[in-house]
């Protein structure tokens, strides 16, 4: 219905200002000043809105009217607000719910615009005829339909997709214009359609298409739905999400199909860089853990009667690396690392890194013999020593394997009982590789025992440890005297009555607890030997340096500290250094070594003559005593051979200017010929054997040289003992 019918907009405008307004429009209107956002209501339209107020409001404001609406007809409201203020419209005409008294109640609410500037009239309807609103529906539909072309021409151009239709008739297909900026297309229209579209697929996908097409053209599927890749025109490879819907006739032969190809590829990247983040490790790039537990089972179900082996493969002593030279080196050994197991380890079924310095190996390889013969290459070449970042390094690596199917017929058991076996492996041991056996779960149970007892006696002060002494001899005029004392470590537990001290030593090594447990030893043998001092005796004390503890960046400072502690000369101590401390990585020990010498200390090279580089480290190691092992004095008397290996080690070190000593002596004739040869300090049971504590004391007072004049020796002596 037209304004028209109701008033005249300039009289409007005249009466407006008079405040007459009312009398033009009739009831139920208001002016809106919408500018100020007020709403000046008519009396029976206020009295309507407001039915529940005594004195109903004869204005309000744009939002208190607006609340009265309904969610939907207050946006509407608001619409046609902002379009009267803006002048975008000559008349708004909409259909408007409001809550009066908790009941929905219709309005068609017509508003013009006056010539006042801001000014605008409005009419309400209530409950108006319905059909006016499906009028109004009906002529939006109709200006829809009209634009239906221009509108499909739009999608067409501005789709980020490539529409196309495939006529399978006449086999015509015809893309939307963008695709040509794509696909090798001369037209958007082209014959022989299938051969053409088959053309720019990737040959490895053809089948893809056609297997996903197949439905569609047996009537099977109404739907064509693939992801496959195309070769662009620029000759790049795109991947394509295709979606399509066809017709067939009614005898079920396929008519046409219509649909779209949408650009995936920055998607399939996205994929892969997830997949590359959930299966691979960053830092090396092999498979993870999360890649093994879902391939194994995968593989294991391809192959249900498949025998093959499952090997745990770390880095021993892994943790010096990361404390010595810090997180950034470590990560390059790890790397390092994974390209020799890539090299050497060749015909696996998979390498990964499954956290730290832990790694895993599928091999098709199930007997003992083939495994070890297939690790051959791997260890050999890991037995070199290499520079990485201006350091020698020695990476040695420590392999457990499990054999399928029978050590476990599951990745996760597998996984399991390959590592019970690398958790098997003995620091001290050689062997680099330990095959599962049934008993291992046993004997890992006894090892988990072992550790907890121990743990928890460090835990408790160094409970049921000790320390024994055993003399160093040296002849002095042709008379033995003590030089001083190797300190040796002992445990005693009643939970563990049948521990060898192989199994001690093995234990605490395997478990790193041998650093706080080696620390103790320094400061109980430094605190000891301080005593002899005080005692007035002239003794050196001698103490055994693991592998572990060369690689405890703070073990110089702790040895330091002990000595001032006690009040002893550093130059009384000697660290003594095993070839297996060595060998694990020369350059650590080599910073070491020369600590303690700066320091003031000695440094023993143990067990001389057992390895295979014992005379190249006299050459590259600053060490002040050589310790021969017990292996070539126990047959002294028989052997020519060995004596003559021991007169040329004495000769060597009086040249290199270093002291010399004889470890294993048992009986006189033995002591007969190192003399001879002019040996001056030996070691064993021939002497004494390992003493406690208080007894080595009290022995030591009539063995060992005197610092100060005899009387005041044996006062200070019984003064210490006490």
């Amino acid at each position: 219905m037209e304004s028209q019918e109701y008033f005249s907009l300039k009289q409007l405008d005249e009466q407006a200002s008079s405040g007459n307004w009312q009398e033009v429009l009739g009831s139920e209107c208001f002016l809106l000043d919408y500018n100020k956002e007020d709403v000046h209501l008519c009396q029976r339209l206020a009295q309507l809105l407001f039915s529940n107020s005594v004195q109903p409001p004869a204005h309000v404001s744009t939002s208190q009217l607006a609340e009265m609406f309904t969610p939907r007809s207050r946006e509407i409201f608001q619409r046609d607000l902002e379009r009267l203020r803006e002048n975008r419209t000559s008349k708004t005409d909409s259909h408007l719910n409001v809550l009066i008294n908790g009941q929905v109640t219709n309005f068609l609410v017509v508003t013009i615009p006056l010539e006042t500037p801001g000014m605008a009239v409005g009419i309400c309807h209530i409950n108006y005829d319905l059909m006016h609103e499906y009028d109004q529906r009906m002529e939006d539909i109709i200006q829809q339909l009209k634009h239906v072309q221009s509108v499909n021409q739009l999608i067409l151009e501005g789709s980020t997709d490539y529409i196309y239709q495939l006529d399978l008739v006449n086999n015509v297909c015809t893309f939307s214009p963008k695709a040509m900026d794509v696909l090798p297309l001369e037209s958007p229209t082209f014959h022989n359609a299938m051969d053409r579209i088959l053309s720019f697929i990737v040959p490895e996908d053809r089948k893809i298409f056609l297997e996903s097409f197949t439905p569609f053209l047996t009537g099977k599927s109404d739907y064509h739905v693939a992801e496959y890749r195309v070769q662009t025109k620029q000759g790049d490879i795109m991947w394509i999400s295709c979606h399509g819907k066809g017709l067939h006739d009614a005898t079920g032969h396929p008519v046409m199909i219509a649909g779209s190809l949408m650009d995936i590829t920055e998607q399939k990247r996205t994929e892969e860089r997830i997949r590359q983040m959930l299966y691979y490790d960053e830092l090396t790039g092999l498979k993870n853990r999360h890649c093994f537990e879902k391939e194994m089972p995968e593989f294991l179900a391809r192959n249900p009667d498949a025998t093959g082996s499952i090997l745990c493969v770390d880095i021993r002593n892994f943790k010096v690396f990361n404390e010595i030279f810090g997180h950034s080196f470590s990560n390059t050994i790890l790397k390092e690392f994974s390209r020799i197991l890539q090299l050497y380890i060749t015909g696996n079924l998979g390498l990964y890194r499954l956290e730290g310095d832990e790694f895993l190996v599928h091999l098709p390889e199930s007997e003992p013999g083939a495994i070890l013969e297939k690790l051959t290459p791997f260890q050999m070449y890991l037995s070199c020593p290499r520079l990485i970042e201006g350091h020698t390094i020695y990476i040695r690596a420590r392999i457990g394997v499990a054999i399928y199917p029978m050590h476990g017929c599951t990745g996760e058991e597998l996984i399991k009982n390959a590592n019970t076996a690398l958790q098997l492996h003995s620091k001290s041991d050689s062997q680099q590789t330990v095959f599962f056996r049934s008993e291992s779960t046993e004997t890992l149970n006894k090892k988990y025992l072992l550790e907890t007892e121990l743990r928890k006696d460090i835990d408790n002060g160094m409970k049921h440890f000790r320390l024994v002494y055993q003399p160093v001899v040296e002849f002095r005029n042709g008379e033995p005297v003590w030089h001083g004392a190797e300190a040796l470590l002992r445990y005693s537990n009643p939970q563990l009555p049948n521990l060898t001290q192989m199994e001690l030593i093995e234990t605490l090594e395997f478990s790193d607890m041998i650093i706080p447990v080696g620390r103790w030893v320094v400061e109980q043998a430094v605190r000891e030997c301080a005593r002899w001092h005080k005692m007035g005796l002239s003794a050196y004390i001698n103490v055994n340096i693991s592998a572990q503890q060369v690689s405890d960046a703070n073990l110089v400072n702790h040895i330091a500290a002990c000595c001032r502690t006690a009040g002893l000369d550093y130059q009384w101590l000697v660290c003594e250094l095993t070839e297996t401390s060595l060998v694990k990585n020369f350059e650590i020990a080599n910073q070491f070594c020369e600590s303690l010498i700066r320091l003031g200390a000695g440094v023993a090279l143990d067990d001389f003559g057992t390895g295979y580089s014992s005379f190249n480290y006299l050459r590259r190691l600053p060490i002040s005593q050589i310790k021969v092992d017990r292996e070539y004095v126990q047959h002294l008397e028989t052997e020519e051979y060995h004596r003559i290996i021991l007169r040329c080690l004495y000769d060597l070190s009086q040249t290199l200017n270093l002291k010399l000593c004889v470890e294993g002596v048992e009986n006189l004739r033995t002591v007969e010929l190192l003399r001879e040869m002019g040996v001056p300090l030996m070691q064993g049971f021939y002497f004494d054997r390992p003493l406690e504590e208080d007894v080595f004391r009290k022995e030591i007072l009539h063995h060992a040289p005197s610092l100060m004049p005899e009387e005041s020796r044996k006062e200070e002596a019984a003064h210490t003992v006490r």
